[in-house]
């Protein structure tokens, strides 16, 4: 039988460095297949297509470059994975601006940046994967901003919408309780059943 002989100092550092090599190569490949990911982006997008409809204003800078209230319809606009939200549409250049939420394929984010003035530089104000952390970050930005005056709960379709189905759901609660009060009465009764009938096969035999 041959017996190898034992490997090399130098063998030894080849092979440590080919695994290493090995390694790093399968790390780049892995992370260009991230890097290739659709961004998700469809609850954010849901999100202002829903709020979108609704009489929601919001405070804006008007084109005079004074403060006014627009509706929400009017300051958001949504296409292809980027959606702006109009802060100022001041006709002074310097003064006019917008919020931008968009999905960075590369760096695998949502982002939500400022743009401002002439000639904009994205100045970032938030990111991350998660969804809902971007839209909660944004209802934050909105809030600030309502006009309450204008804006009416009672005006609201999602909020008709949202008490209907809080109504639905506990109503849906209690029937499934209701329904596993029943469950809980029957199986009691088959037990209590089930114990009768083996004492009065004990008493039978003895």
């Amino acid at each position: 039988m041959h017996n190898p002989k034992p490997i090399s100092p130098s063998a030894r550092y080849f092979i440590k460095l080919l695994e290493k090599r090995s390694l790093e190569i399968q790390q780049e490949l892995a992370s260009k297949s991230v890097a290739s990911q659709e961004v998700a982006f469809e609850e954010i997008d849901l999100f202002f297509k829903q709020i979108m409809s609704q009489n929601i204003f919001i405070y804006t800078v008007g084109q005079n470059g004074k403060k006014e209230s627009t509706i929400l319809a009017k300051a958001v606009f949504s296409m292809s994975q980027v959606i702006r939200i109009f802060y100022s549409t001041s006709f002074d250049d310097e003064q006019s601006g917008f919020i931008r939420i968009r999905a960075d394929r590369e760096l695998q984010l949502i982002i939500v940046e400022r743009m401002h003035g002439v000639r904009p530089r994205p100045e970032r104000l938030y990111s991350s994967l998660d969804q809902c952390h971007v839209i909660r970050f944004l209802i934050r930005w909105i809030m600030r901003r309502v006009d309450w005056s204008k804006t009416k709960l009672a005006n609201l379709e999602l909020y008709r919408r949202y008490h209907q189905e809080l109504q639905k759901e506990a109503e849906a609660k209690m029937n499934a309780a209701l329904v596993q009060q029943e469950q809980e009465r029957v199986q009691r009764e088959y037990e209590a059943h089930m114990r009768r009938r083996k004492v009065r096969r004990l008493n039978y035999k003895s």
